[in-house]
């Protein structure tokens, strides 16, 4: 089942936006199930009724952080068809896309901590790669646009710069962080996209 898939029921939401805020405000350390309970505001033993074990709550909030970027990424490829040919849409929709990620900044800090314990936690990292092979896909395709060389090592090697950015990003002073994602996004590309010296397979 893909990450958009996912289904949660309300009371599920509540408790793993409870876990988003929690990990997004203390990092992955302070993820208990007690925490999430007193975050989320319903007596204690709430969040293990619904996920038992520790790396059962990782597992859901992995699905949960990841389904909230889904419906972005679906909408991107979905448009990225419809305007195949057309010059410059794909790089500046997908600048559009990563900006409006910023402006739910604690949702990235989430998916950054995820991602460092997918390292730790093949359940984790399994479910961040579906959501990463779809972000490559189209990475290599607005690459792709532009006329230049493009290849799947090089559309990883960018997407995970923009990781970088990102995280950057959510640092800066909020007023400057749409400026900051703009400039950094051109000089990556400008470094990432052009001769190719390395095989496209």
């Amino acid at each position: 089942m893909g990450v958009a898939e996912i289904r949660f029921t309300g009371r599920q939401e509540q408790l793993l936006a409870a876990a988003a805020r929690v990990v997004a405000r203390g990092g992955l350390r302070g993820l208990t199930h007690r925490a999430v309970d007193a975050e989320a505001g319903l007596p204690e033993g709430s969040c293990s009724a619904y996920m038992r074990t520790r790396v059962a709550l990782l597992t859901r909030l992995t699905e949960y952080v990841t389904s909230q970027f889904a419906h972005d990424i679906a909408d991107l490829t979905h448009r990225i068809e419809e305007h195949a040919g057309v010059d410059g849409y794909v790089v500046t929709e997908t600048v559009a896309m990563l900006r409006s990620w910023l402006q739910d900044p604690d949702l990235l800090l989430v998916r950054m901590e995820l991602t460092i314990e997918g390292s730790r936690q093949p359940a984790v990292a399994e479910i961040l790669q579906v959501q990463w092979v779809q972000l490559v896909e189209i990475v290599e395709h607005a690459m792709e646009t532009t006329g230049k060389a493009h290849s799947p090592v090089r559309a990883r090697t960018l997407l995970a710069a923009i990781d970088g950015v990102l995280l950057r990003a959510v640092r800066e002073d909020p007023d400057d962080r749409a400026r900051f994602l703009r400039d950094s996004l051109e000089l990556l590309m400008t470094s990432l996209v052009g001769k190719s010296t390395e095989p496209s397979h």
